[in-house]
């Protein structure tokens, strides 16, 4: 096996090979999105997030490049003197802008009505006891274990985001180390995830009360 030192000296078919191998070679997987992609993720990070740190994009680039047995990456084909990192940092730029795109639109169209319904039931989270016959604990059983997590930290207990974030981080991003990100990019990832836990919950609500 390769030493990590010698990674630098692959080429780029070499890599897509070894990337795409089964078992996984985790040292060259860690190579390759720690130092190969750094350069075009520090980029995507200042022009799409504003931020420095590039570290919060690699685990979901690597989710991205992985998915359907590396397909993205097994395409690379090196025509026209298309290098491989040009070829990954165009298909990442365009995922990451689509994703952001993505996101904004199902949060204009999901936005959570201002109606006294909704408070009423988003009302029942400062209850003391939770009771079986009311349809928001109903809703909030049905939800995912991570979104629970997440109203029951901010919601219910009314923790700050900060103070509830190394519970609540885990079921985020289990990639990504909390304390490598800015206090900013922590919140800003939370606030989102309980806004779609939020949604989730309506969504269940709606379900069980529509009849």
């Amino acid at each position: 096996m390769l030493q990590k030192r010698e990674y630098a000296l692959l080429s780029d078919k070499e890599l897509v090979d070894g990337l795409t191998a089964v078992p996984a070679n985790n040292r060259l997987h860690e190579y390759f999105f720690k130092e190969k992609c750094k350069h075009f993720l520090t980029y995507i990070s200042n022009t799409l997030y504003n931020e420095d740190d590039c570290n919060m994009l690699m685990g979901e680039l690597y989710e991205y490049l992985s998915n359907d047995n590396w397909k993205i990456l097994k395409m690379w084909e090196g025509k026209n003197g298309c290098s491989l990192n040009s070829y990954l940092a165009s298909c990442s730029m365009h995922y990451f802008t689509g994703r952001i795109k993505a996101e904004k639109k199902r949060c204009d169209r999901e936005m959570i009505p201002s109606t006294p319904e909704t408070i009423e039931y988003l009302s029942h989270f400062t209850a003391e006891e939770e009771s079986e016959q009311q349809p928001v604990w109903e809703a909030y059983k049905m939800l995912k274990e991570r979104d629970r997590i997440i109203l029951r930290q901010l919601v219910i207990e009314e923790k700050d985001m900060l103070v509830a974030a190394p519970v609540i981080w885990p079921y985020i991003n289990s990639n990504k180390d909390i304390h490598e990100l800015s206090q900013k990019h922590i919140q800003s990832t939370i606030a989102m995830a309980k806004h779609r836990a939020l949604l989730a919950l309506l969504n269940n609500l709606k379900n069980l009360t529509k009849n």
